[in-house]
């Protein structure tokens, strides 16, 4: 009698190892051959699961999207609505390992999504679901109510600073220290939570 294969087991073990030499190699040693090394199986297990290249990046790129949102549904509830802003927002940016691990692969993805119709419109899904967040927890935040098309303006303002500093902080870390980020991240905040012009 044939064996059962247990297939989510199998993906979970090659998601691992995806994960592995994206940690150990970076994106540019992320191949089919790299990947069955890792995860102790044949090239062609890997391409039952993932069939190529593009396959595995897209798959590093749905796994941080997953960690970071386990990240975020995991804090403990309580504190200001500021606080709640500031603790999601911060998520997003390369403070420690694993979040510059995640970075590196978020980085990547947008510069091969830009040329690749399929991982754009993954990007695309995936960066609307997190300005929605954004948008409910800055909403949540605001000193008094903001017409829709001004909190617009401002969650992207954040959006693309928090996306600027990830950025700056894989490429020059030296330049960009977790404290320097954290602290540009505070004065953002005060920019788009304080700064309302009243008429």
């Amino acid at each position: 009698m044939p064996r059962q294969v247990d297939h989510a087991l199998r993906r979970s073990e090659i998601s691992a190892a995806v994960w592995l030499v994206v940690s150990e190699r970076g994106l540019e040693g992320l191949t089919l051959r790299a990947v069955a090394a890792a995860a102790d199986c044949t090239t062609g297990r890997v391409m039952h699961y993932f069939p190529d290249k593009k396959a595995l990046l897209a798959h590093a790129r749905s796994v941080m999207h997953h960690r970071m949102a386990e990240r975020i549904d995991a804090m403990p509830a309580g504190g200001t609505a500021r606080s709640a802003l500031y603790a999601v927002a911060e998520q997003a940016l390369p403070l420690d390992e694993e979040r510059r691990l995640e970075a590196a692969v978020w980085s990547h993805f947008q510069l091969a999504g830009r040329t690749d119709p399929e991982l754009l419109h993954e990007h695309a899904v995936s960066h609307a679901s997190w300005v929605r967040r954004l948008t409910e927890l800055v909403d949540a935040a605001l000193p008094v109510p903001l017409e829709p098309s001004d909190l617009h303006r401002r969650v992207r303002a954040l959006v693309a600073c928090l996306d600027g500093l990830a950025l700056n902080a894989v490429t020059d870390p030296e330049a960009y220290p977790p404290d320097l980020q954290q602290h540009v991240l505070e004065t953002q905040l005060d920019l788009v939570l304080e700064g309302i012009r009243h008429p």
